[in-house]
């Protein structure tokens, strides 16, 4: 499964382009599109021809979801989120002002609300949603047979903050033992910095032993 990583915003987030095929042609979704300047993003998708059909969002702070409604307004696509970070959606503008020195247009509001135990699909991959309280209160994980993306719950060798405004660390250590429980060999594709293994972190994380 094609999965390409673009690394935007200035504050280093990861935004991915899923493709269950690398052909003409081929459904596509945009994970967690955090800048509103995505040119490099949108090349890749249209020298390959994808067809883009949603936006994933793990959860909405600025750093993931600053470029939602750019995404929105090229493709004509929905914006899933879950509804427990409609706040931290809604702030976006003073979030900006705060952390990029910024003025930004206040998002339009998701299209579609996450809930724990959805399954969604691009083409023939389908993912679970897993609803990963602690770094906020929406975060989710998507997780699918050989691959999750895990937001800004679980990185390489390490974990989401904790405090942060509308932050749990105690949710967050209910939402890594459920993660614990998967598959050493599914890769992960987290918020920050490279991918990672269920099986590398259960070693090497020391936030990750459970």
């Amino acid at each position: 499964m094609p999965v390409q990583a673009f690394v935007v915003s200035p504050l280093s987030s990861n935004c991915y382009v899923l493709s269950p095929r690398d052909v003409p042609g081929a459904p596509a979704v945009l994970v967690d599109p955090g800048d509103d300047a995505l040119d490099p993003v949108f090349q890749y998708i249209e020298e390959h021809r994808f067809q883009v059909q949603a936006v994933w969002c793990t959860h909405a702070h600025l750093d993931h979801v600053l470029g939602v409604d750019v995404v929105r307004r090229r493709y004509h696509v929905p914006a899933w989120v879950h509804a427990a970070d409609v706040p931290l959606w809604d702030s976006l503008p003073s979030a900006a002002g705060s952390w990029l020195q910024r003025t930004v247009p206040s998002l339009a509001p998701p299209d579609h609300f996450w809930q724990d135990g959805d399954q969604v699909s691009v083409g023939e991959w389908t993912f679970t949603v897993w609803h990963t309280p602690g770094h906020s209160p929406g975060s989710v994980c998507l997780v699918g047979e050989d691959v999750a993306f895990t937001g800004d719950t679980l990185f390489a060798g390490t974990i989401g903050r904790t405090d942060l405004p509308l932050s749990n660390a105690a949710e967050m250590q209910r939402s890594l033992r459920r993660l614990h429980t998967l598959d050493d060999a599914l890769v992960l594709y987290p918020g920050h910095m490279g991918s990672t293994t269920i099986g590398r972190e259960r070693r090497v994380n020391p936030f990750f032993r459970m």
